[in-house]
């Protein structure tokens, strides 16, 4: 039964790999869920007793594994950026930029959403004396008060998270301008997704 677990878990591996490098999110919630069921596999073939000893285990095992691989993606990306100099390197930010979306009302950001953070991060430490400026909006949801301070907090909370990294407080302009600057509709749930999002101007 341990060997049958062992081969699930290492099934599993490939598929969550497989979800961190998706090129949709509907593909890698597809793959996350099958990769988390094989996991599960494991767990329930597993014999009585021995089945909660190795559900830990291989519980554990599994965040390691997506921790490990999630870690493998950042280094590349960053590594990548490293080897990128001034304007190819601002181009490949702001397209991941495009990807940070938050949950409507918070300034938390979906799942997946920190890689253009991480990537901003290095930029800046490689281009200590460079300044920004983040732009926070929301969409269109709430009164025009609350989604002003909402897109404010937003902006805030990106720039605290740099500075934590250890990018300069002082290089970092955080400017929220609420529902007023909308880049696609707001009649539909994608689109208000879309509004909710952090703008960058490298000055």
């Amino acid at each position: 039964m341990q060997k049958y677990a062992a081969d699930e878990l290492t099934k599993a591996n490939k598929t969550l790999q497989s979800a961190l490098i998706a090129e949709t999110k509907e593909d890698m919630a597809s793959l996350a869920y099958i990769g988390n069921v094989q996991v599960k596999t494991a767990i329930n073939n597993s014999a009585a007793e021995q089945s909660r000893l190795n559900s830990i285990d291989l519980l554990a095992q599994k965040e390691q594994l997506v921790a490990a691989s999630i870690n493998e993606k950042k280094d590349a990306a960053q590594t990548k950026l490293q080897a990128m100099e001034g304007l190819e390197a601002e181009r490949e930010i702001l397209l991941a930029f495009g990807k940070i979306e938050f949950v409507s009302g918070t300034a938390n950001l979906v799942p997946g959403a920190s890689q253009g953070i991480d990537l901003l991060a290095v930029y800046m430490s490689k281009y200590p004396n460079k300044k920004i400026t983040l732009s926070g909006h929301t969409d269109n949801t709430g009164s025009t008060k609350s989604n002003k301070k909402l897109s404010q907090q937003r902006a805030d909370y990106i720039r605290d998270v740099l500075v934590s990294k250890g990018s300069s407080l002082e290089n970092i302009t955080a400017i929220g301008y609420g529902e007023s600057q909308p880049v696609v509709s707001n009649n539909s749930s994608a689109g208000r997704q879309k509004n909710r999002r952090i703008n960058i101007s490298f000055n």
